[in-house]
């Protein structure tokens, strides 16, 4: 019962490798040590009278800091790429924009239910049946007011395939208060570049149950 209410455990997905990830997607935390590794050495060789040492140390440290900002604003790695197309996957899902979804969703997309959900909405093993589905609920039997994306992660299992993971929080006139769920998003790039979704798995809906475990 309490999964109705609390989602379960939820696997994460794999992190990228740790160089990578401040490098490129996250640059605060080194440029804030280099920031401040900067003022601590200028003051030290100040100390010792050593004035302009500090001053090209310090100097040096602060274009590594700038250059670490400019790089991560410069690549946009494959994973953030992923998170951008999850956005835009539950944009339109959300608010039941069949013809942006059907760009984005693989031409052999599926819906994978498994567990309690199944039972609700079972699994949909083609694209157009799963954007009927879409217009059907979303757009026709309940209207969302507003859609947030509570919490979300990436990661590549392959140069051309990936998956997200998604917490998604709804408000409705149907609910009280936000309702949650959490999706896995499975991902193909295409010929043309493009990430497409291939396989759409719920794994937590509030109200409704939990997916499966073990997968």
């Amino acid at each position: 019962m309490n999964d109705f209410l609390q989602p379960p455990p939820i696997d994460p997905l794999p992190q990228a490798p740790l160089f990578e990830r401040f490098l490129f997607e996250q640059p605060v935390l080194p440029a804030v040590v280099l920031g401040l590794l900067a003022v601590v050495a200028f003051i030290a060789f100040s100390n010792t009278g050593k004035r302009k040492v500090g001053l090209a140390v310090a100097l040096g440290l602060a274009l590594a800091a700038g250059a670490i900002y400019t790089i991560a604003a410069l690549v946009v790695t494959p994973r953030e790429t992923l998170l951008e197309r999850t956005e835009q996957f539950i944009g339109a899902a959300a608010t039941a924009d069949t013809a942006a979804l059907a760009r984005i969703l693989s031409d052999d997309a599926r819906l994978n239910s498994t567990g309690d959900l199944a039972r609700i909405q079972p699994s949909i093993d083609a694209i157009q049946p799963i954007l009927d589905r879409v217009d059907q609920v979303v757009g026709r039997q309940f209207s969302i007011d507003r859609w947030v994306i509570a919490d979300r992660q990436a990661t590549l299992d392959g140069p051309n395939t990936g998956r997200t993971l998604v917490r998604v929080g709804v408000d409705s006139p149907t609910f009280s208060r936000t309702h949650y769920s959490w999706w896995r998003l499975h991902w193909e790039r295409s010929d043309d570049g493009q990430w497409r979704c291939f396989e759409i798995e719920p794994r937590w809906i509030q109200f409704a149950g939990a997916a499966a475990p073990g997968r």
